[in-house]
């Protein structure tokens, strides 16, 4: 009964700071009806455009109630950081509720841990709540969710979630005041779900990803029994890191509403990298239309925009300075005529001079024999990243260039090879390595011939010859072995002796002279026929 009486008074205090910003004068129109249900959006990306698109959303239709989940490193990170603090105050201030990630491992993560970031969100950013991700949904668990969620309320973080991702049970309502019961590509079968009925429709949300376009449909059914939702058409690996471009659709037709249509809008993602491909974050950038400033914020930079031109500006930061776009190109600003989704990738020298691109090719092994595949890796240093390599691998053929980390090569003939990689940075200058000289030998396999009798007694010391093209090559007595190289074929045939005569081989073969081709390690019996006695069963088997 305790944590039913919790859950009503966080409700009411979720009500309070939804009603907020109303109660100061901001957003004042509210709309006739509730809505039919709040969006519950993770907002996993650095503070910039993306999150100006959401206070956009919440002024366009302030009636309905956002929730923003924020998550700077997995959790609030090791140390505070000031744009991420300015950012969750514009959020709150346009009445977006905002709570922060934290992890729970499915409470393999211990609780001390747990509370140690709860208190990080509380005095570093002042959030509204807390998410927990990775919440169980099998009993047993409960307990562990519902002192996470009591710490929280009382450090005045009075808004909870748990996500397990995945249907859950109704005993996990009661530790936390909403479950996130879908986390999954594609939009579920909502008959799946309706055993929850409408009763704990204000504590149930779902959020499916990777949805091309927004289902109308979909969205009616599952808000008469979720009171959360959020559908975006982004994808794994991570589909929390851009917003749709149905965002305002969204909430238009959650506040009762029809989508807004108009022109067709696309995305635009500006990354900043270092010259070895390192991320570096917190770029500032500007983003214009016809001299006018459409958007600013700080890299990586998602921004939903019409068809249209664009110019991009990357901006410098101390001894972080602009070099190149990815394709080459060395304006800082850059223009852009947009009319599908566009990822740009501005690169930096950070301090330091670019010095000349060099290669060096590791092999995986240098010696082997035929049929040995070689794995080879290059370090490629130095130009201007991003790079691609090739090789020529000494025997007259060459890999294309690509970016993979490493090629293989299958040496069928042996012989000496001397291989080189080309390194190719994103100017187009090449470097060659250093040689590496392969030995590849051929293999061998050993081919061993026994005598024996009827009963399958060895019975020793049985001229037998391996021939070649017309010509002895070896011959010896039995039992013996003869070691060659694979692939080559001969002749091997057994003599009699005294009271014995050959009969057959191990395969049923009664052709005294065999054809064999060498691959394997191979074994050949002869049954040697004892003439004395008329045995009829004398044969050779080969294996």
């Amino acid at each position: 009964m305790k944590k039913q009486s919790s859950i009503r008074f966080v409700a009411g205090a979720f009500a309070l700071l939804l009603l907020a910003p109303l109660m100061t004068g901001k957003g004042m129109q509210v709309a006739d009806a509730a809505p039919a249900a709040g969006i519950i959006v993770p907002l996993y990306t650095y503070p910039g455009g993306t999150w100006d698109t959401v206070v956009k959303t919440k002024n366009n239709h302030p009636a309905v109630p956002i929730v923003a989940i924020v998550n700077p490193a997995s959790g609030p990170g090791a140390s505070k950081d000031s744009n991420y603090v300015s950012g969750i105050a514009q959020l709150k201030a346009a009445g977006v509720v905002v709570i922060g990630y934290v992890s729970t491992a499915y409470t393999s993560r211990s609780l001390a841990a747990v509370k140690g970031d709860i208190d990080k969100w509380g005095s570093w950013y002042g959030v509204d709540g807390i998410f927990f991700d990775e919440q169980t949904n099998w009993a047993g668990g409960e307990s562990y969710y519902a002192q996470a969620g009591d710490y929280a309320k009382s450090k005045g973080l009075g808004f909870t979630v748990g996500n397990p991702g995945a249907n859950s049970l109704p005993s996990y309502l009661s530790t936390v005041d909403v479950v996130l019961i879908y986390e999954s590509p594609g939009l579920p079968n909502l008959s799946d779900y309706v055993l929850w009925g409408s009763s704990a429709k204000d504590q149930l949300g779902m959020i499916p990803f990777s949805v091309s376009s927004l289902s109308t449909s979909w969205l009616k059914g599952a808000t008469g029994f979720i009171g959360w939702v959020y559908v975006t058409s982004d994808g794994l690996p991570n589909p929390w890191d851009s917003l749709p471009t149905y965002f305002d659709d969204m909430a238009a037709l959650l506040d009762g509403g029809s989508p807004t249509g108009g022109d067709p809008t696309h995305q635009m993602t500006v990354k900043s990298l270092d010259q070895t491909g390192n991320p570096i974050n917190g770029m500032w950038t500007e983003v214009k239309q016809n001299g006018a400033t459409v958007s600013t914020g700080y890299t990586p930079l998602t921004l939903t925009l019409k068809d249209g031109t664009y110019t991009v500006s990357a901006g410098n930061y101390q001894q972080i300075i602009f070099d190149h776009w990815s394709d080459g190109s060395k304006s800082i600003t850059k223009s852009i005529n947009l009319s599908s989704n566009t990822a740009l990738t501005a690169y930096y020298n950070n301090g330091v001079v670019t010095s000349p691109l060099s290669v060096k090719l590791n092999a995986g092994k240098t010696t082997g024999l035929t049929g040995t595949s070689i794995t080879f890796s290059a370090s490629i240093l130095g130009g201007t990243a991003p790079y691609t390599w090739s090789i020529n691998y000494g025997d007259g053929t060459s890999s294309p260039y690509v970016s993979a980390p490493t090629i293989s090569k299958t040496y069928n003939k042996a012989g000496t090879y001397t291989a080189l990689a080309n390194g190719r940075d994103a100017t187009g200058k090449i470097a060659t390595s250093n040689p590496v000289v392969l030995t590849i030998t051929q293999s061998t396999s050993t081919l061993t011939v026994k005598t024996v009798n009827a009963a399958s007694n060895a019975i020793n010391g049985y001229y037998t010859t391996l021939w070649q093209n017309g010509a002895l090559v070896k011959s010896a007595y039995s039992p013996t072995s003869f070691t060659f190289k694979n692939g080559q074929t001969y002749q091997l045939s057994l003599a009699d002796y005294g009271g014995y005569a050959f009969d057959h081989w191990n395969d049923g073969s009664t052709i005294r002279q065999m054809t064999v081709t060498l691959g394997v390690h191979d074994t050949y019996s002869a049954l040697q026929d004892n003439a004395n006695k008329g045995d009829a069963n004398h044969k050779i088997s080969g294996a």
